[in-house]
Order: structure tokens, then sequence, then C-alpha cells
């Protein structure tokens, strides 16, 4: 394999300075699932979205159908792109909708079709919260749309409003909008946690020309240590002077944390990644694939598009097992364009689901050190009784 092929999997080192901004996927909007909510077709999969910072009438709500129906007139069938930083709390992820370099969501608003959604306005930039404010106050000064209404009920408002009827107890403020998903339409693949292992590796690939990676033609080997976070019931054997990471996601109305660490030994890459993010229901099979899937595919997204050439990976057969109450799943992908090895962990603690995800890019499959690094990746107290075996033994 070609150094410049291998040079790639330094993705993993470098996520961390560039998804402070926003990732973006491109994609034909193939449903308008509500005034503020659209499906998008993208990379073979659909992907529901929530316009950012936009609040449309809901459904059953005055002037909701009409809603619906005026985005639908905008961006039905048409190529959108979408610049999102977060996922909402019905798993849609939230994003700033573009048709054509026109703000989708700006648009709704001006039309008097949707509200501007200032509890929601925290990514966009100065300017765009000055267009999105002066959009409704322009829709409102005309009387468009909803605005023809006396006084119209903001969504926010209706929603709390039904929910209150269907439970006095309940307080206003404990109250949340929600999406649900109509069973009538494509469901999309993407959960929590692929949506944040994708976004760790979606569009970090750097250039094969890039003159940052210069070093990384040394086949100059390191030292090697057991690494295991405080707080953390996992560990591994990985070189040392690697870097550690973390990027946070907001999810709903919660922030998690996707934690990273990544070193080189020679000419292999090794990677760790953890992260605790709301379970959705899906089983642990389907958690495990689902993650290491979307892993390899912001992977190859990422080097296709940074370098223009073509990235091959299919997943294949696992194997499974259990250990130390944890589900975990191992694959070879040798006959990827960039070989590598993944092992993941995963288990559902509370209503939040746990996963370990190690995986290691290599130029030949004979390093020795391959396979001492997926041996030592393990959790529970397989993982406690590695590190006082290593401290017994004096490495």
């Amino acid at each position: 394999m070609k150094p410049r092929y291998f040079l790639l999997a330094f993705l993993l080192l470098t996520f961390l300075s560039r998804h402070a901004e926003a990732s973006t996927l491109f994609g034909r909007v193939i449903e308008i699932n509500d005034g503020d909510v659209i499906t998008v077709f993208n990379l073979n999969r659909p992907v529901r979205i929530k316009l950012l910072a936009v609040d449309a009438p809901e459904a059953g709500q005055p002037f909701g159908d009409v809603a619906r129906k005026h985005l639908s007139d905008l961006v039905y069938d048409k190529s959108v792109l979408v610049e999102y930083w977060g996922i909402a709390a019905d798993g849609s992820l939230v994003g700033r909708v573009t048709l054509n370099s026109a703000d989708v969501g700006a648009q709704m608003i001006r039309d008097g079709a949707a509200w501007f959604d200032t509890s929601n306005q925290g990514r966009l930039s100065v300017v765009d919260r000055e267009v999105y404010q002066q959009s409704e106050q322009a829709a409102r000064a005309e009387r468009r749309g909803l605005w023809q209404a006396e006084n119209p009920i903001a969504p926010w408002e209706f929603v709390r409003a039904q929910a209150l009827r269907r439970n006095p107890a309940a307080s206003l403020n404990s109250i949340l909008p929600a999406a649900g998903i109509r069973a009538n339409r494509p469901t999309p693949e993407l959960t929590n946690l692929t949506l944040l292992t994708e976004r760790v590796t979606a569009g970090a690939a750097p250039s094969v020309n890039d003159p940052d990676l210069a070093w990384a033609s040394s086949s100059a080997r390191k030292n090697w240590q057991r690494f295991k976070p405080a707080g953390q019931s996992f560990s591994a054997l990985v070189p040392d002077d690697g870097q550690q990471k973390t990027i946070t996601v907001p999810i709903g109305n919660r922030v998690v944390d996707i934690n990273v660490y990544a070193a080189r030994d020679g000419w292999a890459f090794y990677a760790l990644m953890w992260v605790t993010a709301p379970s959705n229901g899906e089983s642990d099979k389907v958690a495990i694939d689902g993650t290491l899937r979307a892993f390899m595919r912001g992977f190859g997204d990422g080097y296709q598009r940074r370098n223009n050439s073509a990235f091959s990976c299919e997943l294949g057969e696992d194997r499974s097992f259990s250990a130390a109450g944890y589900s975990v799943s191992e694959y070879d992908l040798s006959t990827c364009t960039v070989p590598a090895k993944l092992r993941a962990f995963t288990r559902v603690v509370g209503a939040d689901r746990q996963m370990y995800l190690g995986a290691v890019f290599y130029a030949s499959a004979d390093d020795e050190n391959i396979s001492r690094f997926m041996q030592s990746f393990t959790v529970g107290t397989s993982a406690v009784n590695a590190k006082r075996s290593r401290a017994r033994s004096g490495h």
C-alpha cells in the first residue's frame, strides 16, 4: 500500500481542530415531515433535519398544514445543503438548510410560515440572527401568512397547552415539544451514536499534500503504556505521546462529550473513542454495527472529498461475543483502501448507552503491535485486572 493512502488515518488526530464548526451534508429532500422538519436522502440513507431556529405551527394547529405545504413548495424533491451542529430531542439533526445559497429557514419566517425560535439561535451567526429577526418583523408588519390572525399562538405554547390538557398535573416548564417519527416513511438509519461517530470522522481527513503530515513519513517506534481514563471502565495498551481530545455535541437538552485518544507507532495509527449518549432503544448489535459503519463511512467520505480518490470498505462479517456485561464485535477490514481492525464494546445503563471503540489503521499486517493493541483493549473487570497485572510485572 502506498504511504500516501496510509497517512489518511491521521484524521483521528485532526478532528479536534475542525469540529468546532458545523458539519455539512448534501442531498435531495424526499419528505416534508412538518413545517420545520424535512428528510434528506444523503449517502444512500434518509436523514431527518430540523430547521435551526425555526418553529412552524404544529399539525392540528391553525396554519399548520399551510406551513408544511409552503416548505414543500420551497424544497421538496430539490437538492439542499445542510450545515448541522447537534441533534434534537427526537433524533433529528438540527441544521441550517440552504437551497442555491438561499436560507430556507429565513424564507419560511419571511413568508409568515414560521416563527423565529430565539431559544434555538445559538449556532446562527450574528448576521443570520439579524436576518431571521428582521424577517419575522417584516412578516408581522405585512400580516403575511400566520400573522393574518389577530393573536397567533406560538407552536411551543400550543404544545405545552395540549400536553397540560392531557396531564393537568404536569408543570408547564417540564413539557418539551417532541416530533414523532411517522411509521409510513423511511426510518432514518442514523441514531444519536452513529451521528456522533460520523461527525468525528466525516470531513476531518487531511489532504495527502498537507505539509503538516511531513513528520508521518518517519517509521520511528514508540514506547507503550496502558491507557485507562479516570472514571472509565476500559483500558488498552497504546503508544505513548498520543493526543487525547474531547469535542462537545448538543443532543436535545443535553450535552454529550466524544473522547478520542490517538497515537502513531511506525506505520500504524491507533485510536480509542469513548462516548455515553442517550439510547434510542436499539439493540446492542444494531448500535455497534451502526456506530462502526458510521465510523468508516465518515472516514471514507472525508478521504474521497479531500483527496479526490475513491475509498472502498465493507464491514462484512464480524466476530461477536460478550465480556464483563458488554456486547462486543470485532471486524477485520484488511481489504479496505486503508486496512484496519476494529473492536467495539457497548451496554445500556439506565437511559444511556456506553460505547467504546478501538481502531488500528496499518500498512503491514505483520506488525505485532496490531494484535497487541487489539488484545489489550478490554472493559470492566478485565480492564482492571490487566492494569493490576501490568503493575505487578513492572511494565
